[in-house]
This record gives structure tokens, C-alpha cells and sequence, in this order.
């Protein structure tokens, strides 16, 4: 009997210690407000064990400890939670929102909104992902990480080294297509700002995002936040970033002896006498093959000047310094920030003030950020950035430093003459820059004696803004003005001086001065400057309202602002305009936005100055919908949106440069217009008529978008689909008859067309506490095509640029090489272009007339712009540390190149190694 009561008791035990150990609990999961949350993950610490809240954001979890266990309560845009259940079978969960998941709120024009809202085609990158890229500047740094951003760098020189941007390809052939830049509200230029003051980067693509920007949003918007101050503790961060830039790619050219072997051949083809010696060729080898020196060393050089000119790699370095924090009444963000940059050019010299042949660039920059709330409805704030930006180099313009310097290291043959040459001048030894009858000027001797230059540049941005609640008249309104002051001080001190080089005209004296022909003389520096300043004068004064009233959400805004911006003593350059904006959402599922700019341009005529620009979008959160709940544990989000609007362009640009006032006549002065005797006298004559009625480009655009996130945020992705068509691009009339003896202004001729597509998947997942890793992939196609533009009815359709891309190329199509046999046939084209021989390329006579000339080009490549873009990003994150990589790359693009690349010996120029492989 006490065997069976002892074996009763060990199963009451074993019963109670399981019940202690399994129980289900119950609760539910609501926000701030009191909504339920659908979809929160609820899951047991340190387990796989979990569930996903029900449309009324109810779950059940069995627990493995109902003591001991802790639950995990997450949900996207919210701060996690962990509840420990301590015995309790009914939980009631809060999630607050988190603010820091910047990700979340959208930057939009003129305001902000929360990414589950936002019905326009609007990418956003933030702080984090641009500072895993160690680039030179802001311009790169965005480079593959957003879908539909074309980034094009067209320089490497240090300080210019900035990316030409296009978003969706190119819609235009009036300008280069670039985007409307904002710094906080305010036009002006980002590529240099200290990238750990950003908090944002908004790229807006669609109507709907940028029919607020009016006439000047066709070839759409990018909106730089920079970071505020948060209701904290101060944090300070501090950032030290090396880096080691190398070229991306250099030509290989070839050596003395293989250039002179292939240079006899061009010469023996082309029936011209020998210029080498068997000797000579032979001397060739043996300095090509480093066998040569002293006097045959000179006489048979063999200069690498790539070599002589150009480091392997270059550094730059970068110091921030940051302090962000802020209490009930002030929040504020400041930071400090030093860069320095090193070009790939060597120091071939320096005087005792940091002079250099070898570019550089420093900036200095300080940003100082500031909230104050003045009482629980008025806030004033402040935005203070200022910078220091210094460029050293060689004397020549800042713009063509490299353009120049390659130029000569790609065309200047490498057998012609030494570098230098040393000499006996009296008891010292001289040291003679090499050069030619043909080439006076030496690379290396231009970097070393050619002189300096020193370009300064101070850049001060102020913002001042007031921002009323005025929910004492009706909740939900509130105002907010803003002015907005920059002033920027461009000043370059120049040193310039003229320099000799010296050609070896006597072998047996080589050692003398005498033994040298001089070319040009060596001079002392000249000095000279360059100086330009820059104000720009912003003011916007804007009314918002936005209240909630049971399922439904209503937003609208009016701004008004007007910009005054002004270079030197040129005209001022001002544009004015009222902005509005209403957005309605039925609960969380229904949405629907409008957008209108109403802008005008000075660059128009009086009366016809300003244009109404409207766009409307719809959303559908299909996820939110009651037959969705089936799909709530692994279906977060799916949204699909679709919007129409109209915006412009006013810019018209000629070889770079701004035309304005197009409705003005223009008058031009020649000289010796007529003669009093034998006098000539100054006459004017009309070099353009206006046009009156010009007017801005005007772009139609459509845009059809999908969003999804599956499984608690690990895959997140968004689809888009676009077309675009502009009509009335301004461009030159060309069918203006040539017995009309004036020039037209540009008229509103042309049309074009864009369409594409655009995918963006992100993967981000956590292991543990300590490992997390995050892919994603971006992908964009963009082709356009000019319908239209003023071309001559009767030219040749494939000669045409109507029905081909933008800046799409055009030349004559090769069809091989011609042979003896093409000589020979009577019917064989002639060329145009000069006297053709075996082996010469032949061409195609497009248009069957029997000769080669301009009339037969077609179009052959593609156009500058490439139609696809692609980039894979992968990051690891383990116990703080961080390694990330970016593949990215762009198809479907053409690239022009010189003659000088093309073909060898152009000029008296060099060839390169694909020439003596052919």
C-alpha cells in the first residue's frame, strides 16, 4: 500500500513540475494608440518557437517555461519588446514606434511621411549604407545602391572627382538631364558634404513625388536630410576612414623597339620612304630591353611615360568628429570634419609654401544643427554649415589638369626623345627636359617647372526655420515658415611659367650645352587670379493639416516660396511658385494622393511665365484586407500603387552653357562692317530672332509600383514600371533655310519618349545576437527614344536621330578590310576620305551612290547612357565588426574615343599594344 500512495505521489509531482514548465499564454499586441498590430512576431527567447498576431493582433504561444521564459514582441518600425511571463496566462503588449527606423519615414517633397503611405515612386538610402562605402565623396558613395540612379564619373581628379547623375536614364536632349538637388529644403550642391551628417538621401522619380517641384521636376528630385539632434544623452561618435585609390584602367602602349617595328610597316604601306635604320631598330631591342645606357641610352630612348607621370595609387583620408543629443526643450547635432585627398600624379615638385605638381584636396567641415522648442507649439530651428575647400596642382585649369596631362602622356611616342638629359653647365651638371622639332613640350617638364595653382573655396549654408502647432483652432493644422541664406567665395591664385626642352643635335658633345637645340626658354612666374561669388536667397512659408478622424487619415499642405539666386555681376536667376498637396487614406488600406506645383520661370516671357503642373496616385494595401489574414504569418506587406501627372523643364543648355531669355532678340558686333575709305568701322547686326512663345518642355509620366515584405522584414522588395513622354523640348531649328539671314532662337520642336522598369530586393536576417548578414540586388532598365526634332524631311531615314536614343552614336559601318581584289572591281565605292589601299577598313556605302562620305553614317553602338544598370551588395555583421562588398555594373552603353586610341601614329602620336596584336 505505501508502494502504491509513494507512486501516486511521484506522478502528482511529475504533473505539477510539468505544468510549471509548459503553459499557453495568451494576449494581444496593440500600438500606441490602442490599434491592434497584425502580423507582430511573437517569439520565445532563444527558441524557434513563435507565432504571428491575428487581424485583431490576438496570439496564443505555448511557452516551455512559464516561470522563466521571456517573449520577444517585434514588428517592422517598432522598438522590440521582451515580456518575461513570470506565471501570467493573459498579456497586454504596447509596441512603441521607433523612431531611429528611418527606413520607415519617407522624405517626400515639402514634408514626410510614413513608408506604408507613400503612393509615388520614392527610394531612400540612409547614413549607414552610405558610409559602408569608402568613397571620395557623396556623388560616388550612392553608386548601385538605388534603383534607377545613373551615376557617371567623368574626372578623377582629387576634389573633382563628382558623379553625373540621371534618374531613369534621359528623358531630354535640351540639357544633360540632371536632377533637381536639395540640401534640406534648399537647391544646392551635395557630393562634398561630410557624408556622416546625412541622414537621408530621398530620390523622388515618379509625377506624383515631384508635380510639387513644377517646372522643374521632369528629370526628377533628390532631397538630402542632414542629421538632428534627438531627446537623449550625448552621443558622440567618431569616424577615422583610410583609403588607397588606384586607376581603374590605363592604356598599354608599346615600346620603343615594338612602335618603330610597327611604324616601318605603316610607312612601307602606306609607299613613304624608311625613317629606321636595320641599326637603329636593332638599338630599339636593346633599350627596350633595358641593354642600353649613357649616350645610347639617350639616342635610342625607350620613356614609359605613364610610368614617369602616374603613382600606382594614391591615399585620402577621413577625420568626423559628431555629438547628437538633446533634452525636452533643445535637441542638437554638430559635428567636425576633416578630408584630405592625394591625385595619382606625381610630385615632380614643391616649393617651400606645399606648391606640388601633384593635385591634392583638403576640406574642413563643421555643421552645427538646432531645435528649440520655445513653448509646446513653436519650435524654432537652425541649420549652420559651413565649409573650407583647398585644390593644389599644377598650373593648369582645375577643369583640364588631367584631361591635359593624359592627353600628352597618350600621344608623345615614347622613342623620341629622354625625359631629361644631364649636362655640364661650368662646374655643375644641368639637368635638359627632352624634346622635338614636333613636341616642344614634355609632360614631366610641364609638371615640374610649368608653375601652380591654388584654388580656395568657403561655402556657408544657413537655414532658419519656424514651425507653429495650431491645434488651439483646429487640431492637426500647423505652420512653418523657412529663409535660407548661402554665400560662396571661389578664389584661385595661378603661377604660371614657360619652360625649354632640348632636342641632342650633336652625338660627339653630347656632355655640352652646346650639343642641344633649344625650344622655347625657361621663364620666370607669372602670377595671375580668378575670383566669383555666389549668393543664393530661398523663402517658403507653408500651411499643414493633418488629423485622423476613425478610419480615416487626411493630410494637405499649401507652401508658397520663391528663390533668388545670383553669380558675379550676372542677372539674377529667380523662380516663384505655390505647391500643394492632399492625401487621403481609409483605413490603413485605401490611399490616394494629389499633388500640384504651380511655378514660374523668369526664362519666359511675361504673361507666359508660369504653369500648372498636377499628378495624382492611388495605393491599395492589399495585405490589410480581411481576405488577406490567411497570409499574415508571412505576408507583412503587399502594396500596389499607380499615379499620372505632369511636370516641366525649363532648362535649355548649348555645349554646357545656359541659354536664358530666348524671348529676346540678340544683336552681335563685326568688325570692319563697312569702310569709310580705306577705314573699317564697327557695325551690328541681328544674331538671333526671338521666340515669343517659348515655353518649358512639359513631361507626361506614368508609373505602376508593387511592394512586398514577406516574413517579419528577411525579404523586403519593391517593382516598378514607368513611361514617360515629353513634348515641346526646346532645340535648334534645323530645316531653317539658309536664305533666312538670321538665327532663330530655339522653339519647342522636340519630342521624345522613356520607359523601363525597376526591381529592388533586400534580405536582411539575424543568426544570433552576435551575427547578422543582409544582401540585396538592384536592377533598372531605361531606354528612350526622340520622336522628334526639327530634322529635314528628305534626309535618309538611317541617317536620322528621330526613332534612336538620346545622343545615341553615329559613324561610318566597317565591313572588314580591303583587299586587292576590292581595288580591282570597278563598282568598289570610292572613298571621299582619301586614297584607299590593301588592308585599310572598308566601309559600307549605306545609301548605294558609290562613294564613302558623311552620308553614309549610320548609326552604330549605343548611345552615352546606359539602358540597364545592375548592383549585388553583401554585408556580414559579427559582434560589432563589419564587412560589406558592392558588385555593380551597367550594360548597353557606348563610349567614344579619340583618334588617338583608335588608330596608332595619328599626329605623330603612339600606338598601343591591340595595335601590334592585330
Amino acid at each position: 500500500m505505501l508502494l502504491r500512495w509513494l507512486s501516486v505521489f511521484l506522478m502528482l509531482l511529475a504533473g505539477q513540475t510539468l505544468w510549471a514548465q509548459q503553459r499557453q499564454v495568451t494576449g494581444i499586441v496593440k500600438d500606441q494608440t490602442g490599434e491592434p498590430i497584425i502580423g507582430a512576431s511573437v517569439l520565445e527567447k532563444g527558441s524557434t518557437n513563435g507565432v504571428i498576431t491575428d487581424l485583431d493582433g490576438n496570439f496564443k504561444l505555448t511557452v516551455s517555461n512559464a516561470v522563466k521564459a521571456v517573449l520577444q514582441i517585434s514588428y517592422v518600425g517598432y522598438k522590440t519588446q521582451e515580456i518575461s511571463v513570470n506565471g501570467k496566462t493573459l498579456l497586454e503588449v504596447v509596441l512603441k514606434e521607433d523612431t531611429e527606423l528611418l527606413d520607415e519615414v519617407v522624405v517626400v517633397g515639402y514634408g514626410a511621411q510614413k513608408k506604408e503611405s507613400v503612393v509615388g515612386a520614392i527610394s531612400q538610402v540612409s547614413s549607414k549604407e552610405l558610409l559602408a562605402s569608402p568613397a571620395a565623396n557623396v556623388s560616388q558613395a550612392i553608386a548601385g545602391k538605388i534603383p534607377g540612379v545613373i551615376t557617371t564619373q567623368t574626372s578623377g581628379a582629387p576634389g573633382q572627382d563628382d558623379t553625373k547623375i540621371n534618374i531613369r536614364g534621359r528623358a531630354t536632349f535640351a540639357g544633360d538631364g540632371s536632377p533637381l538637388i536639395l540640401v534640406d529644403g534648399v537647391e544646392r550642391t551635395f557630393s562634398q558634404i561630410a557624408p556622416d551628417d546625412i541622414e537621408t538621401i530621398s530620390v523622388l522619380k515618379d509625377a506624383s513625388a515631384t508635380a510639387v517641384y513644377g517646372v522643374r521636376g521632369a528629370n526628377g528630385v533628390m532631397l538630402i536630410t542632414t542629421k538632428r539632434g534627438r531627446d537623449q544623452k550625448p552621443e558622440v561618435n567618431l569616424t577615422a576612414n583610410w583609403q588607397i585609390q588606384s586607376p581603374t584602367r590605363s592604356d598599354t602602349y608599346l615600346d620603343s623597339y615594338q612602335s618603330v617595328v610597327l611604324l616601318e610597316e605603316a610607312l612601307k604601306n602606306d609607299g613613304l620612304p624608311s625613317q629606321f635604320s636595320a641599326n637603329d631598330i636593332e638599338m630599339y631591342r636593346k633599350s627596350a630591353a633595358g641593354e642600353l645606357s649613357g649616350l645610347d641610352a639617350m639616342l635610342y630612348p625607350n620613356v614609359d611615360w605613364y610610368d614617369e607621370v602616374l603613382k600606382k595609387s594614391a591615399p585620402a583620408q577621413r577625420y568626423n568628429v559628431s555629438v547628437r543629443g538633446g533634452t525636452k526643450r533643445m535637441r542638437y547635432y554638430a559635428s567636425a570634419e576633416l578630408y584630405d585627398q592625394k591625385g595619382l600624379i606625381k610630385e615632380l615638385s614643391q616649393d617651400m609654401y606645399g606648391n606640388s605638381s601633384s593635385p591634392s584636396y583638403r576640406r574642413y567641415a563643421f555643421r552645427a544643427n538646432m531645435d528649440l522648442f520655445l513653448t509646446k507649439d513653436l519650435t524654432f530651428s537652425v541649420n549652420f554649415g559651413t565649409r573650407f575647400e583647398e585644390r593644389r596642382g599644377s598650373n593648369t585649369s582645375e577643369s583640364s589638369t588631367f584631361s591635359q596631362t593624359f592627353y600628352e602622356m597618350n600621344h608623345t611616342p615614347g622613342w623620341l626623345f629622354p625625359v631629361s638629359y644631364e649636362v655640364q653647365n661650368g662646374e655643375s651638371t644641368k639637368t635638359l627636359y627632352g624634346g622635338s622639332s614636333q613636341y616642344q613640350s614634355n609632360i614631366v617638364a610641364a609638371l615640374a617647372k610649368g608653375g601652380y595653382y591654388r584654388a580656395t573655396n568657403t561655402i556657408n549654408e544657413t537655414n532658419f526655420v519656424l514651425d507653429y502647432k495650431m491645434d488651439w483652432l483646429t487640431k492637426g493644422l500647423s505652420a512653418k515658415g523657412m529663409v535660407s541664406f548661402d554665400y560662396d567665395s571661389y578664389y584661385k591664385k595661378m603661377f604660371k611659367a614657360d619652360f625649354a626642352t632640348y632636342e641632342l643635335n650633336n652625338r660627339d658633345n653630347y656632355e655640352s650645352m652646346d650639343a642641344y637645340n633649344q625650344f622655347n626658354s625657361d621663364g620666370e612666374l607669372a602670377y595671375s587670379k580668378e575670383n566669383s561669388t555666389t549668393y543664393k536667397l530661398y523663402m517658403e512659408a507653408q500651411v499643414n493639416y493633418a488629423r485622423q478622424f476613425g478610419k480615416h487619415d487626411v493630410t494637405a499642405m499649401v507652401l508658397y516660396n520663391q528663390n533668388d539666386y545670383r553669380y558675379n555681376s550676372e542677372l539674377a536667376k529667380r523662380y516663384q511658385g505655390l505647391v500643394g498637396r492632399v492625401t487621403y487614406g481609409y483605413d490603413d488600406r485605401y490611399l490616394a494622393e494629389f499633388n500640384a506645383g504651380y511655378n514660374g520661370s523668369e526664362n519666359f516671357l511675361q504673361g507666359k511665365r508660369f504653369g500648372f503642373f498636377p499628378a495624382v496616385s492611388l495605393g491599395w494595401r492589399i495585405s490589410n484586407e480581411e481576405f488577406m489574414a490567411g497570409t499574415a504569418q508571412w505576408l507583412n506587406n503587399l502594396k500596389i500603387r499607380a499615379s499620372y501627372g505632369e511636370v516641366g523643364n525649363d532648362i535649355y543648355t548649348v555645349n554646357g552653357t545656359a541659354q536664358r531669355f530666348l524671348y529676346e532678340e540678340k544683336w552681335s558686333q563685326v568688325s570692319n562692317a563697312y569702310y569709310f575709305g580705306s577705314s573699317g568701322k564697327t557695325g551690328i547686326y541681328e544674331s538671333q530672332y526671338p521666340n515669343l512663345g517659348v515655353t518649358w518642355e512639359r513631361a507626361h509620366k506614368y508609373n505602376v509600383g508593387l511592394e512586398f515584405g514577406l516574413w517579419n522584414g528577411l525579404l523586403n522588395g519593391n517593382i516598378d514600371v514607368f513611361y514617360e513622354k515629353r513634348n515641346d523640348i526646346l532645340t535648334s531649328y534645323l530645316t531653317r533655310p539658309q536664305w533666312v539671314g538670321v538665327a532663330l532662337a530655339a522653339g519647342n520642336l522636340g519630342e521624345t519618349k522613356n520607359s523601363g522598369y525597376e526591381i529592388e530586393l533586400k534580405h536582411n536576417n539575424r543568426i544570433n545576437e552576435d551575427l547578422s548578414y543582409n544582401v540585396g540586388l538592384t536592377y533598372s532598365h531605361a531606354r528612350n527614344e526622340i520622336i522628334s526634332m526639327d530634322e529635314p524631311e528628305l534626309k535618309t531615314a538611317y541617317r536620322k536621330r528621330e526613332g534612336n536614343p538620346i545622343s545615341q552614336y553615329f559613324g561610318l559601318i566597317a565591313e572588314g578590310f580591303v583587299t586587292q581584289a576590292d581595288l580591282d572591281n570597278p563598282d568598289f565605292p570610292v572613298s571621299t576620305f582619301g586614297t584607299v589601299k590593301v588592308g585599310d577598313l572598308k566601309y559600307k556605302d549605306a545609301n548605294g551612290d558609290g562613294f564613302i562620305d558623311d552620308r553614309d553614317e549610320s548609326r552604330i553602338g549605343y548611345s552615352d547612357i546606359p539602358e540597364n544598370t545592375y548592383a549585388l551588395s553583401l554585408g556580414v555583421n559579427y559582434k560589432g565588426w563589419g564587412f560589406s562588398v558592392m558588385f555593380q555594373g551597367v550594360d548597353h552603353v557606348s563610349r567614344y574615343y579619340d583618334a588617338e586610341a583608335m588608330y596608332a601614329f595619328v599626329s605623330g602620336g603612339k600606338g598601343e599594344e591591340n595595335h601590334f596584336g592585330r
